[in-house]
């Protein structure tokens, strides 16, 4: 009796222990995947906001000087001006072929040249928009990873499951020879999964942007002052 007894508990400490080990590993193949769509999650953020730059050069160059656009700035309270720099440094022949196949209408030039703005702008809105709630989803994300990493390194401290583990065996070493403590501590800190951070690089901010109806009125007196028939 004694002997089927002592089978059973250590069936059952070897049971205590595959589960403990096939739960971190569940648990940390969880979170690399988490992380991995994390990332991916950034990566195809960046390439809208590589693609919404083209709306702002149309943007820009459809307000047509410096000045002009320096007017829709402060109208929308932007000091910095979204990817101005690289347009300055796009050729004539591009910046001409962003309002190529741009739809124009009004019953006279400077009633045209109004409504561009005002499209252009509409599109360049509805898209930050867009960008914007995508932004706060990742930060959404990345928050509750995190949350999800604290944890599993709470539950997964290497030097508590080596206590329990010592427990269940009645205070014999976990690994054959023992770990002393700087040991344990360093495995302690290599089972640990870092915590992950997404920088300005690597998930660029966006501005949100008014509706139109918002500063309708202000930008039509930008477009007004700077246009040139």
């Amino acid at each position: 009796m004694d002997d089927q007894m002592d089978r059973a508990l250590e069936a059952l400490k070897v049971q205590i222990k595959k589960e403990i080990v096939d739960n971190f590993f569940a648990d940390r193949v969880y979170l690399e995947e988490d992380t991995a769509h994390l990332q991916e999650e950034a990566q195809a953020y960046r390439r809208e906001v590589e693609l919404a730059a083209r709306r702002w050069f149309a943007f820009y160059q459809a307000l047509g000087s410096q000045e002009a656009i320096a007017g829709a700035m402060a109208v929308l309270g932007l000091k910095d001006w979204p990817f101005y720099p690289q347009f300055r440094q796009t050729s004539p022949e591009v910046r001409e072929e962003l309002l190529r196949n741009v739809r124009r209408h009004g019953w006279t030039a400077r009633g045209r040249f109004r409504h561009l703005v005002f499209d252009l702008y509409t599109e360049l809105q509805q898209t930050m928009q867009k960008l914007h709630a995508q932004y706060q989803q990742i930060q959404t994300h990345l928050k509750l990873l995190n949350e999800d990493i604290d944890k599993f390194n709470l539950n997964y401290d290497f030097g508590l499951i080596a206590a329990q583990m010592e427990a269940i065996e009645g205070r014999q070493a976990v690994i054959p020879g023992g770990l002393m403590g700087e040991e344990r501590e360093e495995l302690s800190t290599r089972m640990r999964f870092k915590r992950q951070k997404l920088t300005a690089e690597d998930l660029p901010p966006i501005p949100a942007l008014p509706s139109l109806n918002e500063i309708k009125g202000k930008l039509r007196e930008v477009a007004d002052r700077f246009f040139r028939s």
